[in-house]
């Protein structure tokens, strides 16, 4: 056993007191932060914390194939773990069909059924691979493409951030005078080049800075997507290969129910009632079996396209949890999510470009200047010459006023974002919570009274049955009580699981949306050469 997790790939990326390392900001601008200021950007981006809200124990060993296991009529006919969310790993079985079948009844009338009983009309394919969620996750991360576009932007965003601090390149020139006039002719060459004064380009970068956070941060944020998907969509799926196993299970009883009924009616032992009502609880029961194969299908294909899978057949996926079992303290995972999301790292960094880019339009109204430099001759005093020239814009009618006005909004639109992204983490937290509450209430219900006393119930109506003190139908309708008891404890579980997988997924989902892209080009490097 290993102890797996789930927010173990947390990065703590550039938080929002790093802004005073790429340009600086007061404490009490940013009031909304939650984390602490890192050394660089580089090193914040990278920096890794084992995060984890609710502990799970998986076990990714291969559990051995019992599908073939005889189902017996007690208590045991249909095999239910009364632990905690343990969901066994099962074998997805053929579809059968409940019509032809060797006789499994008893010569004192009992039932009897094995699993090999029942044939299969049209069985669906079967994919032979076996999977854990390790093998799902590492499957996902290597080939989902929205990894691959956030890793891109992010590389984007680095170079633009090495682009927009680039120095403006000199001209060189020819220039000529007086040509057409005969012994005065006046040829040289100049060489100018413009100084970038204020401290543009070096604001430019310290910009794109914090936009390379943002997108590293996004970089995270799509990591957590996708597994967060991955696993929810492997816990539902698991849930309804279980669901599936089960159902088929019974679906044998209830054969064996329909030929026990029969003889009966044959040897005047019991009515047509009890042959109607055996195959309605054979018809319903093949009804419930294909709705789960088709639950499981469709679930394995969603898990299939998150993780990037080819295979369109279900495969077997082995699964063991053993949670704690304990409801985790709401406050205090709020508390976590917010000062490890990458999706508010994201926020804060936002917050820092903005206040970056006002910076930078405040300082764009300081002018530059352009200073030229050219050597020539004079022939019609046949000497040489030299020419300087330095020039610079007044900065009498445009002083840059309406675009600091907009990057002021900008910067209050970017502080307001992390509050509704908080706001979205406590509402979203909120949802999951209420899915994890009531589906450990479910569990802990099933698992300490309602499947124990099933069972009790059902081994007791055997004994009545075989000592002629309970009816044939009164059989059914308490091992059809189990049945269904059986089916709600396994989604419970799994619901269990899916909400556990959200907490520790920082509530992320959306593995299959597009990366955002926080880069806006170049355009401020433009501007910083453009005349005031």
């Amino acid at each position: 056993m290993k102890n797996f997790k789930l927010g173990s790939h947390a990065i703590a990326l550039v938080a929002m007191t790093g802004c005073a390392q790429l340009g600086g900001t007061d404490s009490h601008v940013i009031r909304t932060l939650h984390s602490e200021p890192t050394e660089t950007l580089a090193e914040a981006a990278f920096a890794t914390e084992s995060i984890s809200l609710v502990h799970f124990e998986v076990d990714s060993r291969p559990q051995p194939d019992d599908s073939a296991s005889a189902f017996a009529t007690s208590s045991s006919d249909i095999a239910v773990d009364t632990d905690p969310m343990a969901l066994e790993p099962v074998v997805i079985p053929l579809i059968p069909s409940i019509e032809d079948a060797n006789n499994g009844v008893t010569d004192g009338g009992e039932i009897s059924a094995g699993r090999d009983d029942l044939t299969s009309t049209s069985p669906p394919p079967v994919n032979e691979m076996t999977y854990t969620l390790a093998d799902i996750e590492r499957l996902a991360l290597e080939g989902n493409p929205t990894l691959v576009a956030a890793g891109a932007v992010a590389t984007k965003a680095s170079g633009l951030r090495y682009q927009v601090g680039v120095r403006p390149n000199p001209t060189l020139g020819y220039f000529g005078q007086q040509i057409a006039d005969r012994n005065t002719d006046q040829h040289g060459l100049f060489i100018e080049q413009e100084f970038v004064r204020g401290d543009k380009l070096a604001i430019n970068r310290e910009v794109l800075g914090h936009t390379s956070s943002a997108q590293r941060g996004e970089m995270e944020t799509q990591r957590y997507r996708v597994l967060t998907d991955v696993r929810v969509r492997f816990f539902e799926a698991v849930a309804a290969q279980q669901q599936l196993d089960a159902t088929l299970d019974f679906a044998q009883l209830a054969r064996r129910g329909v030929e026990v009924a029969e003889d009966r009616k044959r040897a005047e032992e019991g009515t047509l009632i009890e042959v109607l009502q055996s195959k309605t609880l054979l018809s319903e029961v093949t009804l419930a079996a294909e709705q789960s194969a088709a639950a499981y299908r469709g679930a394995w294909q969603d898990l299939a396209a998150i993780a990037g899978l080819s295979a369109s057949t279900p495969a077997r996926l082995v699964m063991d949890l053993n949670p704690s079992g304990e409801t985790p303290n709401w406050d205090a995972a709020y508390d976590q999510i917010v000062s490890n999301s990458p999706e508010l790292t994201v926020a804060n960094a936002l917050v820092c470009e903005k206040q970056s880019l006002l910076k930078r339009q405040q300082v764009q109204m300081i002018p530059n200047f352009t200073a030229q430099v050219g050597a020539g001759y004079d022939d019609g005093t046949d000497h040489g010459m030299i020419n300087i020239q330095l020039s610079a814009p007044i900065p009498v009618w445009n002083q840059n006023q309406g675009n600091i006005s907009a990057a002021y909004a900008d910067y209050t639109r970017a502080l307001e974002n992390v509050r509704r992204v908080e706001q979205s983490i406590k509402s979203r937290l909120a949802r999951t919570a209420q899915e994890f509450e009531a589906s450990m209430a479910s569990v802990n219900k099933y698992q300490q009274e309602i499947i124990p006393q099933a069972k009790k119930s059902l081994d007791l109506s055997e004994e009545a049955y075989r000592a002629g003190e309970l009816d044939f139908l009164q059989v059914l309708i308490v091992r059809r009580s189990f049945y269904e008891s059986t089916i709600r404890f396994i989604d419970a579980k799994g619901k269990l699981a899916q909400a556990s997988a959200k907490i520790d997924g920082m509530l992320l989902t959306g593995g299959l949306d597009a990366p955002q892209d926080y880069t806006d080009g170049d355009g401020i490097r433009g501007q910083a050469f453009d005349g005031m």
